[in-house]
């Protein structure tokens, strides 16, 4: 090694740079470090210095003298900090040292300085976003490359930094990508940089033949719906792999009643399905959609005729046409050939996630809807069930039954109904809250009250505007009613309802339009002039959405590619309430909670009803408290009548 005292300084200079460039960087940093302790060295040297001093001694590990060398370089250069390379290495130096709170500081000093020159502060957001992925902090390290993006000042850094970021992820592993991908969600998959991430993601699974259908939608969806300032470099990309793959077909089936008693049913589902079809269009998203009337005798053997790629079936709407399909051996093959997500509660004697898959509301999820209320905002964990002697009221109380106690629920009371016998109902509401056979003899008594708080009765809401009024006559007034979807959907058009006994009624249901997914249905709606949402409106135009995100599935899926696929088609901004699946197929739905009002029904609102709940025993504590003073004065009445007749003797 040379003596470094004996050279001169500019000879020492030439030393020291032939070191650097010879990547001999312990060697580059003792003589950078000789050099700044001159007094002969000038300052135009030393700002070329610093930088390769910190570089050499963060290469050499030695962190502290590369923070040294930084923080001597922003005390002769003021705008240092305005350079890439000083923000790079320091931001490198303070990770090695341990300083996150430092990091943390600069972090939030950067975003708030507009100050600094834009391909500085786009260094930092790199970094950061790296930082924190490194780290496990995948959603944090998003979000500060989503606020310095809000940050840039036009669309020609903006374009930039979205290239930039595009080049660090086609560098990544595929390990770092998938990692990334799962902060993912409905609300941010367009934005920057999220919508980069979701391009680079599925882009590197076209080769899987089996997922291409899939990714290329969503690609294409990304091409015509991110929120990007430059697209180009993605539609490259994906003309280069469609050139390379193809262009998939999609190919799904309806299978609906369009005339007889529900035809009105499955034309609305129609409805929102042609509505999602032209939107999907408007991407790039060509879905070839077949629609087959469940109502004509041939309806099995002109589905089996489809051509192969309509793999996948929405429907049918009627429980009678599934078992007519699957009663059958063509109707088994045509099963195992398509995969069916029916628009009913529940598939019979087939396996969900297996056989088929659902897509709508089972009795299940009203049940747990309900009791999750009654029980962890209402408090009432003391429930009853009155129901019709039929096969629907029997199977709801049963769900009800089985569904209740593993969430707090306890069924104190239980009681059926002939469901055409009227003249009974109110004899059966009697026993069910243990009226004594000699009621009618003292109306004027106050009634002992029921040990539940809350009754299940699933019937139709034609039946319930008959049955809570006899609840009411036995002074249950105060008790919380609890109807099926069943109610929801009637209430839907229902006019001039007496709300004195619907206070504390409350029902299920999939569709409110009054939300974010609700309006969107609507607005698109009217833009085409396709008249007014309602559930069945919103069923069909989800489902071609989400089938669309299915893609296009091969002719020999089996369940685990299709429970597979529909991980990501469930992430759809939903109108109607949300389904998702578990990881087995089985569909769950979070169902809204309605309450009956004049002309139709409204949201519940748990703190209300509780008021009322508090009310109507207020009511019945003065009823009670009335009626003791009254019969108290009675009997006083009646002593003095006895002592008067004594002195009168």
């Amino acid at each position: 090694m040379t003596n470094v005292d004996m050279l001169a300084t500019p000879n020492l200079l030439l030393e020291a740079n032939a070191a650097w460039e010879a990547k001999r960087f312990e060697v580059a940093e003792l003589y950078y470090a000789k050099l700044l302790e001159r007094q002969d060295f000038l300052l135009d040297d030393k700002l070329e210095v610093y930088p390769k001093l910190a570089d050499a001694a963060y290469r050499n590990g030695h962190y502290h003298q590369a923070r040294i060398a930084l923080e001597d370089w922003a005390n002769v250069q003021t705008d240092a900090l305005g350079e890439p390379i000083w923000e790079r290495l320091y931001l490198d130096t303070m990770a090695q040292l341990g300083k996150t709170e430092r990091l943390r500081n600069h972090l939030a000093w950067v975003l708030r300085n507009d100050r600094l020159p834009w391909l500085t502060r786009e260094e930092v957001a790199l970094w950061y976003g790296q930082y924190y992925q490194t780290r496990g902090y995948v959603e944090e390290g998003l979000d500060v490359l989503d606020k310095f993006y809000s940050e840039a000042p036009d669309t020609v850094t903006k374009a930039g930094f979205e290239n930039a970021y595009l080049q660090r992820l086609q560098e990544m592993t595929d390990r770092q990508l998938d990692d990334l991908s799962g902060a993912i969600t409905t609300e941010n998959l367009w934005r920057f940089p999220y919508a980069l991430v979701g391009f680079e993601f599925d882009a590197r699974k076209a080769s899987d033949e089996e997922a291409w259908s899939t990714v290329w939608r969503n690609m294409r969806s990304l091409v015509k719906n991110a929120e990007l300032v430059d697209t180009a470099p993605l539609e490259a990309k994906l003309s280069e792999l469609e050139s390379q793959y193809g262009v998939p077909r999609i190919g799904i089936a309806l299978a609906l009643p369009l005339t007889g008693p529900y035809g009105k049913v499955g034309v609305k589902i129609l409805r929102g399905v042609g509505l999602a079809q032209w939107r999907l269009a408007q991407q790039g998203v060509d879905i070839d959609m077949r629609v087959i009337n469940t109502e004509s005798s041939d309806w099995n053997e002109r589905l089996a005729a489809l051509p192969s790629h309509y793999t996948v079936v929405g429907g049918p709407l009627r429980v009678s046409a599934f078992k007519e399909l699957t009663a059958t051996t063509a109707g088994n093959s045509i099963l195992a050939d398509r995969a069916f997500f029916t628009f009913m509660s529940s598939l019979g004697d087939l396996k969900e996630g297996q056989d088929a898959w659902r897509f709508f509301t089972s009795h299940n999820d009203e049940v747990r809807s309900l009791v999750r209320m009654t029980v962890e905002e209402l408090g009432i964990k003391d429930l009853a069930i009155f129901y019709p002697e039929e096969k629907f009221g029997r199977a709801m109380a049963e769900t009800f039954y089985s569904e209740s106690y593993p969430l707090g629920g306890r069924i104190k009371g239980m009681q059926s109904y002939p469901p055409r016998q009227l003249k009974q109902w109110g004899a059966r509401i009697g026993k069910l809250l243990n009226v004594p056979d000699d009621f009618r003899d003292n109306k004027d008594a106050p009634l002992e009250q029921p040990d539940f708080g809350a009754v299940f009765i699933p019937d139709g809401w034609g039946q319930a505007q008959t049955l809570l009024p006899n609840f009411f006559f036995y002074e249950g007034d105060q008790l919380v009613f609890l109807g099926p979807g069943l109610w929801s959907r009637a209430l839907d058009n229902a006019k001039d309802i007496d709300e004195h006994y619907y206070r504390l009624a409350v029902c299920p249901g999939a569709w409110l339009e009054d939300t974010d997914g609700g309006r969107n249905l609507q607005n698109a709606l009217n833009e085409e002039g396709l008249g007014q949402a309602d559930f069945w409106v919103a069923l069909g135009y989800d489902f071609l959405r989400f089938a669309g995100k299915l893609g296009a599935v091969s002719p020999s899926w089996d369940a685990d590619d299709i429970n597979k696929r529909i991980a990501q088609a469930e992430k759809i901004p939903f109108s109607m309430a949300p389904i998702s699946w578990n990881s087995d197929g089985v569909a769950h739905q979070d169902l809204y909670l309605f309450s009956p009002v004049r002309n139709g029904k409204q949201l519940v609102d748990a703190d209300k009803m509780k008021i009322r709940i508090e009310r109507a025993k207020a009511r019945r504590d003065k009823r009670i408290e009335a009626y003791e003073q009254r019969m108290e004065e009675e009997a006083k009445q009646q002593i003095e009548k006895a002592k008067s007749a004594q002195q009168g003797m």
